[in-house]
């Protein structure tokens, strides 16, 4: 079956918040399209808010895609991270900055 890159995508970030839910990261809500610099925010076990950006499989994020999650994050008093689905319920995430508020 022939999948195009933006349902590819939403797939993996599905998977990707069902792996977080296993982690205890909780009120975790996927974004209503492609358009914004997450795909998903919530937050981590010990309550940080973190702003999520999904890659899947062989993608990779642009240098733009990295500036404008880590500028959100920054104006939003949260953790901005990289998550790339590798398939098969692997999943890494790349820290890429905390602006959490204390």
């Amino acid at each position: 079956m022939v999948q195009n890159k933006y349902r590819r995508g939403r797939i993996s970030e599905k998977k990707v918040m069902s792996i977080l839910k296993e982690k205890r990261w909780y009120n975790l809500v996927r974004s209503k399209g492609s358009k914004g610099p997450w795909d998903i925010r919530g937050r981590t076990p010990s309550g940080n808010k973190v702003y999520i950006q999904v890659k899947s499989y062989s993608a990779k994020a642009s240098k733009n895609e990295i500036k404008k999650l880590r500028e959100y994050a920054k104006k939003h008093g949260g953790a901005a991270i990289l998550a790339h689905y590798l398939g098969k319920g692997r999943l890494r995430l790349k820290f890429l900055g905390n602006w959490n508020k204390r």
